[in-house]
């Protein structure tokens, strides 16, 4: 007859590497978002000239505290599972490992608290990447709506799941409570999922926003060999946006639905949780430094009108640029003796020919 120990659910893989694996993932994100949020705030408490500072800040702070929150919990609770199934394995005996895993308040509201710290940090951050598209858009309603509602129903599902998990996991030991658990963690897959796929939507409007933008201002000049400049911008951006996090949710969702078939299931909720911090606040970092790429095409979105033509130019994040700019409109419009639209194409020419100087 095989011992207790020499289960597959109890081996040691299970009992110490995967807590120690999600315990180490858990910290090293944690680090790098706690660099990232105190140069964000750094750059948003100390400088006046970024726009929608205050709003930036709300956002960075409050992420910041729930992701941590919601980590901080993942860990202590990786650790109080680990200690549970070193006693377990140590001493043989299964009885309090098996009242642990069903009849345990503490664990319970960890467990629950853990999901609803990733639903409202899932929330705030589908608000950042939404508001950059808002921008990017040029203000667009018809675009913003629908991604707010789907946003809307993608974590009310989260949060619906995250009950019926919590209440199902209070005692397992009855049957509706087990059966509500397992529906509960299958909301929480599709949540996942369904979140993952919305996250690499939002990131593909802004990337394909830059892309028409960067074609228009290529055909626009005749170099049709600048859109290659443009089409690295969109990579970049990719990565801005966050794709990590889909990719995060993705592995947790699939570490999660196959714990039976995979030798060491890691719990990535503390991960995930960091994630959704970690994402948007690089793109509020890279706004603040100058380096946002979506910043740039927002910037451009505004124009300056002389006589009856409009000028667009994509700010770089620099105070010189713009005063050569503004330097090159008053001279503009000194130039009387000029008919006004000569003069609207030269200043336009002249932008852009200082941007394309400066990117080189």
């Amino acid at each position: 007859m095989s011992s207790f120990g020499e289960s597959a659910l109890f081996s040691v893989q299970v009992a110490l590497v995967a807590p120690i694996i999600s315990f180490a993932l858990s910290l090293a994100l944690f680090g790098f978002y706690t660099l990232l949020f105190g140069l964000s705030f750094h750059f948003l408490y100390n400088s006046t000239n970024i726009s929608r500072r205050t709003l930036n800040l709300v956002w960075i702070v409050c992420l910041f505290v729930i992701a941590s929150v919601g980590g901080l919990l993942s860990a202590i609770s990786g650790i109080v599972d680990l200690v549970a199934l070193y006693n377990a394995l140590r001493s043989q005996d299964p009885t309090p490992l098996e009242k642990f895993f069903t009849e345990n308040t503490a664990e319970t509201v960890m467990v629950g608290f853990e999901y609803t710290c990733l639903v409202l940090a899932n929330c705030i951050a589908d608000s950042v990447i939404i508001h950059r598209i808002y921008l990017v858009w040029g203000s667009r309603l018809w675009i913003v709506i629908p991604s707010v509602l789907a946003s809307l129903v993608i974590n009310t599902v989260g949060l619906a799941g995250d009950i019926m998990r919590t209440k199902g996991f209070s005692n397992t030991t009855i049957e509706s409570n087990f059966n509500l658990e397992l529906k509960g963690e299958r909301y929480g897959l599709g949540f996942f999922y369904a979140n993952a796929a919305f996250n690499v939507l939002l990131t593909v409007m802004i990337a394909g926003r830059i892309w028409w933008v960067g074609k228009r201002t290529s055909a626009s000049f005749g170099r049709s060999g600048a859109i290659n400049q443009k089409y690295k911008d969109v990579i970049a951006v990719l990565l801005e946006c966050g794709v990590l996090y889909p990719i995060t949710l993705i592995a947790h969702a699939a570490v999660e639905g196959s714990q039976n078939k995979i030798s060491i299931p890691v719990n990535l909720i503390g991960p995930a949780i960091l994630a959704a911090g970690i994402a948007p606040t690089l793109i509020i970092l890279c706004t603040c430094i100058g380096r946002s790429i979506t910043q740039r095409i927002i910037d451009s979105q505004g124009s300056t009108t002389i006589g009856s033509s409009t000028l667009q130019y994509s700010s770089q994040g620099r105070i010189d640029s713009t005063k050569n700019i503004s330097s090159l409109m008053r001279a503009a419009n000194v130039s009387k003796g000029e008919s006004t639209l000569n003069s609207a194409q030269n200043l336009e020419v002249e932008i852009e020919m200082k941007r394309i100087t400066e990117e080189v």
